[in-house]
């Protein structure tokens, strides 16, 4: 199988400790640098093929639909200033070979994460996202 990064997988798609705390570092990137308005940060963890979704009900008609951003629209709203609360969890759910996904939990959201092996590092490459609070 082969990666992003030139690295083949073994059978077990096992990754290592250091993967571990790359993936990790993407995940918790991604929340401080929104919470943190850090643009720059932002920027550093998402592909740039991101796609952010989340699904709305639309409250005049009760309508489900599927809001859609992507990494530059991200990167931009990343610029504006918000007082949310800092307490935030970040949990490897899974990962296997060159792909994870990651569990974010914060004040005012939960968001999963897929995140791919990219050169020597791990982008997002996929964020499903629901707020827990009007913020």
């Amino acid at each position: 199988m082969g990666s992003a990064g030139g690295r083949t997988a073994d059978q077990s798609g096992a990754i290592s400790a250091a993967d571990r705390e790359k993936i990790i570092a993407s995940a918790t990137d991604y929340i401080e640098a929104w919470l943190d308005s850090d643009p720059a940060r932002m920027a550093r963890c998402l592909h740039p093929e991101l796609i952010k979704r989340s699904v709305e009900t639309d409250p005049d008609t009760g309508l489900r639909t599927v809001d859609v951003l992507t990494r530059d629209v991200m990167v931009e709203a990343t610029r504006k200033e918000r007082r949310l609360a800092r307490p935030y969890e970040v949990t490897l759910l899974d990962a296997y070979g060159d792909i994870a996904t990651v569990k974010v939990l914060s004040s005012a959201y939960m968001d999963y994460l897929h995140v791919a092996r990219w050169g020597d590092g791990w982008l997002l490459l996929n964020v499903l996202w629901q707020g827990r609070v009007e913020v």
